[in-house]
């Protein structure tokens, strides 16, 4: 059996488990996919302890939400990815999250930044508002691509949708987006008399 077989079965095989209430489905997910969602989480939420917390609720959610997965969509560990992401998006935009965020030392905070100046994601709220005001179709992918850090290619498995139509929509929404950027520097620069 070679590798691919081998991941296939044991996808399937999870997945089944999943569907009988096993619990044997969580130790086998464990084993197989923790590493790799444990990375998605930390590199949304820095904090060691709290990033094995999402991992728990990850689970927990996979536990309760095994119905929503539907194989004919995607593979077992994009559908995780998704539910991994959602999930650590739902902890950093949470009150306490947040609260937490506040209460850190100082060196916390400037770990947090280096981080976040090597990562090229995009984490400024002023962009961010600019970004909602974009049609919904265009939203969606600059989301994902920036801010989730997703591939082309797990945008277009993510949603559902053609390879080429994520990259059409993807050029048009950053033509949008410069232009909208454009106009808000013009009035900035002319508010300020330049």
């Amino acid at each position: 059996m070679s590798n691919q077989q081998h991941k296939i079965a044991l996808e399937n095989q999870i997945v089944q488990l999943l569907g009988q209430g096993d619990k044997q489905a969580i130790s086998l997910l464990y084993q197989n996919y923790a590493g790799a969602l444990l990375g998605i989480i930390s590199r949304m939420v820095p904090v060691r302890e709290v990033a094995e917390e999402v991992l728990q609720d990850v689970f927990v959610k996979v536990w309760d939400n095994v119905g929503k997965y539907d194989p004919a969509k995607g593979k077992l560990f994009t559908w995780l990815a998704q539910v991994t992401r959602n999930t650590a998006l739902d902890k950093i935009r949470s009150a306490s999250y947040r609260k937490g965020q506040k209460t850190d030392g100082i060196e916390t905070n400037v770990s947090i930044f280096d981080q976040h100046a090597d990562n090229p994601s995009i984490q400024d709220s002023g962009l961010r508002k600019v970004i909602d005001g974009l049609d919904e179709n265009y939203r969606i992918l600059i989301d994902y691509a920036y801010f989730q850090s997703y591939s082309q290619s797990e945008i277009a498995e993510a949603l559902n949708i053609p390879l080429g139509t994520v990259k059409t929509r993807m050029r048009a929404a950053i033509k949008e987006l410069r232009k909208i950027l454009k106009n808000e520097l013009i009035s900035i620069l002319i508010l300020i008399g330049l």
